[in-house]
């Protein structure tokens, strides 16, 4: 079967290598598309890495867009020329929308693994899926009916993210280091506004708690080398993590954490949280008057309600993170600790990937 799949950004990409993964053991897979250094190592042959692309924040894609544009022509040239009985879009919907309008033209059945959050922002986008995907994928669970209400066909599949950390879990150690991780992200310009922040933070943290230690978490895609000139003077004191991530990562008591998936992988650690972001002042004045959601963080949506404390654009300060991570070492730590286990039953069981490759293999087999 050949497939088609794109994933932009580093949360894609793990979800889409868990796909793939699943999919190529239920039937031979020719896979080519777009991804990162998880994809590729399962052998998808690219035809644009997951670096190139991975850009947020409205005035940020501005300075980029016509590069992004070039790309973007030569995926989806070299998309119809591969013919794939399948196309999976994983999230980013702004590269991804426009080239299922492309694929669907040309025959090819569509399917968004990872909804875009209509929900939040941009909700006119839902005609558009309508028109040219055949299938939506959700991993949050309030999504389906969101859907159903505009006539898609959507199904919750689970978390891929429960799969993920369900296979680590055997590694991982039971007990908690006097340590906070740091999560500064996956973008090149979200670990740049972040990083130093988060370090300058720990240090103020540090300086009130003896013995705290801290881990700089390196997201896929990054390197040791790219973030250590961006935590100053604390650079010298931090552990930089590139292996065991999750391992290192469920050992801390108490996590820095850029808003997106990485609250999620927090959440499922039981690992309590601060989340943090901030974009260009003019990208954070359109978000404002945009996105319509009461919190940022996933984990607090996913929730329902605000668990973890959001540190967002002016707010974010290095003293206010420094106060957010005392309060997270005594109780307030305990009983985030608590309200993280509803979390973690909202993401589901077990089997998410497995039950989206079902999910593709389904709709190609009635196609």
């Amino acid at each position: 079967m050949r497939v088609f799949l794109s994933a932009c950004e580093a949360s894609a990409d793990l979800h889409g290598a868990n796909l793939l993964r699943e999919l190529a053991a239920r039937v031979p897979v020719e896979a080519k598309g777009v991804g990162g250094e998880r994809l590729r190592a399962l052998g998808l042959a690219t035809f644009a890495r997951a670096e190139e692309l991975s850009v947020m924040g409205l005035v940020e894609v501005l300075g980029q867009l016509p590069r992004l544009a070039a790309v973007a022509r030569r995926v989806r040239r070299a998309a119809l020329a591969f013919r794939p009985h399948v196309a999976v879009l994983v999230d980013s919907p702004d590269f991804h929308l426009p080239l299922a309008k492309h694929l669907a033209r040309a025959g090819i059945p569509v399917v968004l693994y990872v909804s875009p959050q209509l929900w939040a922002w941009r909700s006119g986008r839902v005609k558009t899926i309508r028109r040219w995907v055949r299938r939506v994928l959700c991993i949050l669970p309030f999504e389906v009916d969101f859907y159903a209400r505009h006539g898609v066909d959507a199904r919750f599949v689970g978390h891929p993210l429960v799969d993920e950390l369900a296979g680590a879990m055997g590694a991982l150690r039971p007990e908690r280091e006097h340590a906070v991780a740091l999560l500064p992200g996956s973008r090149r310009h979200e670990v740049e506004a972040l990083a130093p922040v988060m370090a300058e933070a720990f240090s103020r943290l540090a300086a009130r708690t003896p013995g705290l230690s801290a881990k700089v978490i390196v997201a896929p895609g990054l390197s040791a080398e790219t973030l250590k000139p961006l935590l100053g003077p604390a650079a010298g004191a931090v552990q930089l993590v590139e292996q065991q991530r999750y391992r290192e990562l469920a050992a801390c008591r108490a996590a820095f954490v850029a808003s997106g998936t990485a609250t999620l992988v927090c959440a499922l650690l039981d690992v309590p949280m601060v989340v943090t972001y901030r974009l260009h002042p003019v990208s954070y004045l359109l978000a404002r008057h945009l996105v319509r959601v009461p919190h940022v963080g996933l984990v607090n949506l996913v929730a329902g309600e605000q668990v973890a404390a959001e540190l967002v654009q002016h707010r974010l300060t290095p003293e206010a993170l420094a106060q957010e991570g005392m309060r997270l070492l005594g109780a307030e730590g305990e009983l985030q600790r608590r309200k993280l286990a509803a979390v973690r039953a909202r993401l589901g069981e077990p089997g998410a990937s497995a039950r989206a490759a079902e999910a593709v293999l389904e709709l190609v087999e009635g196609a």
